[in-house]
């Protein structure tokens, strides 16, 4: 056996990662910090353990993508039925727009703050998988008890505090899973996996906002289907994420007590301080700019999510077709799904024809249009403002996919080894938390102080446009001042 060969064999890690995607290749084993703790690089030949023999008898029945492909769909077929109508279910119990705003901040602000400390819980024991399915089936109890809070403004708040709590970092934890230990040529397709959760969430929303308006009893039904199909999402977490033996090797250098410290200070398993990983992160213009778009995104989303179909609904009880707006609303549903299985799929084509940053770049530059569509084009409620209506959800949720999808395998580029899930839960709170809860909570004050949603959303079109024009100028001067500046110095 050659000294390449061996030194292969040691980056693999436990054969079954290898066995789950069908590959050899690991990705990211390039990193001098994280092979030094390997037993300062010695070759060592795996034995196959009752673990891999488990993992190996899971993939015989499917295969690595089939597997992915489900994961996400019934993950998503789970938090699709009832997150999405949160707003609805808030104003059928009689909150008012500030309310429905300052209530729908908090998942945000809990992700901002716990999301991170999940993703180095992850990190540091090695147990990603367990931390996934602990925080997922405790959110979903949680977001059970919401319904029995109708009423109680403080109790439904701390319903909320409680499920956002463990909620924050279970889609972040999932991707990075799934991303980190995908090959290296697969990771600009990991849109195509994730793209099943878009399926799954544009069925079970879609359904849910058609039995939402259309029945008295819509929002029982909704948090009914939603106990069950956690049910079914954590079986299938259970049989389809990889096995915490992945990172069993690695996780022996770590002490007894999952704790390893240096000088009283938390470490990674790589060797990296907390201020350090902080400053590897942070100190990444990059990373940083990634981040920004991420805000800016999470920003405007967090406003239309929260609103939009409050909008909707005011727009059709002032035409009066109040009748039609369950079927309506549950027909954007299925535009939201379309688009963002449409750019699920292309995003990894997208990357490679045109690069990382400005697929990310040019899907911020689509939110104005979404609020201008959204607000109603006309006076009139017809066929071209409901034409609008249903490309505003197509483009919102395909700015999403095109963003996510392209900031997460971007992000785990960059990040340091053995803190990618942190790096990814970061990204999260920057979405959910800095974007998401200015959103959230600047938007219903907004749509109180401007009399309609459709009214806020035109100023805050405007304003992102403006803001994007300045931010795009200094872009395109800014090469231009570089190569007169080199043209001086020759």
């Amino acid at each position: 056996m050659s000294s390449l060969q061996e030194q292969q064999q040691v980056n693999n890690g436990p054969p079954c990662v290898s066995s789950f995607f069908g590959t050899n290749e690991i990705p990211f084993s390039n990193s001098s910090t994280h092979e030094m703790n390997i037993e300062k690089n010695k070759p060592t030949v795996a034995m196959p353990s009752s673990d891999e023999n488990e993992c190996r008898g899971l993939t015989s029945v499917l295969s690595h993508r089939n597997k992915i492909r489900l994961l996400y769909f019934f993950y998503r077929i789970s938090t699709g039925s009832i997150i999405p109508i949160m707003s609805l279910y808030m104003q059928h119990a009689g909150w008012s727009s500030d309310q429905i705003g300052k209530l729908q901040s908090i998942r945000p602000i809990m992700t901002m703050l716990s999301a991170p400390m999940w993703g180095g819980l992850a990190d540091r024991t090695g147990r990603k998988r367990l931390v996934l399915m602990t925080t997922f089936v405790t959110s979903a109890i949680f977001r059970l008890f919401v319904r029995f809070t109708e009423g109680n403004f403080v109790l439904l708040a701390t319903a909320l505090c409680a499920t956002s709590f463990f909620y924050s970092a279970t889609t972040s934890l999932l991707d990075s899973i799934v991303v980190s230990t995908l090959p290296e040529n697969e990771k600009r397709n990991f849109g195509k996996l994730r793209l099943w959760g878009e399926i799954g969430n544009g069925v079970s929303s879609s359904t849910m906002m058609y039995v939402v308006n259309k029945f008295d009893h819509g929002f029982d039904y909704a948090f009914l289907i939603h106990g069950i199909s956690s049910v079914v999402a954590l079986a299938f977490m259970v049989f389809c994420v990889p096995d915490d033996c992945a990172n069993q090797s690695t996780a022996k250098e770590v002490s007894t007590n999952g704790t390893h410290l240096r000088n009283n200070t938390l470490i990674f398993r790589n060797g990296t301080t907390w201020k350090e990983g902080a400053r590897m992160i942070f100190g990444n213009s990059q990373i940083l700019t990634l981040f920004s778009m991420v805000a800016v995104t999470g920003y405007s989303l967090g406003f239309l999510e929260n609103f939009c179909y409050i909008n909707l609904r005011q727009i059709y009880t002032k035409h009066g077709q109040m009748s039609l707006a369950g079927r309506d609303i549950s027909l954007c549903r299925v535009f939201t799904s379309l688009g963002g299985v449409l750019c699920w799929f292309y995003s990894g084509s997208l990357q490679s024809r045109f690069g990382p940053d400005s697929v990310m770049f040019s899907s911020v530059c689509c939110l104005p249009l979404c609020f201008f569509l959204y607000a109603g084009i006309g006076g009139r409620l017809g066929p071209a403002t409901k034409a609008g209506f249903l490309l505003s959800e197509a483009i919102r949720s395909g700015i999403f996919a095109a963003l996510w999808s392209t900031a997460t395998v971007r992000l785990n580029e960059l990040s340091p080894p053995d803190m990618k899930a942190i790096a990814q839960t970061i990204m999260e709170s920057v979405y959910r938390g800095l974007g998401h809860t200015s959103g959230s909570y600047f938007g219903g004050i907004l749509c109180h102080e401007y009399g309609s949603a459709a009214n806020a959303f035109i100023l805050v079109g405007r304003v992102l446009l403006t803001f994007l024009c300045v931010v795009g100028a200094v872009g395109f001067m800014k090469p231009a001042r570089k190569k007169r500046s080199n043209a001086n110095n020759q």
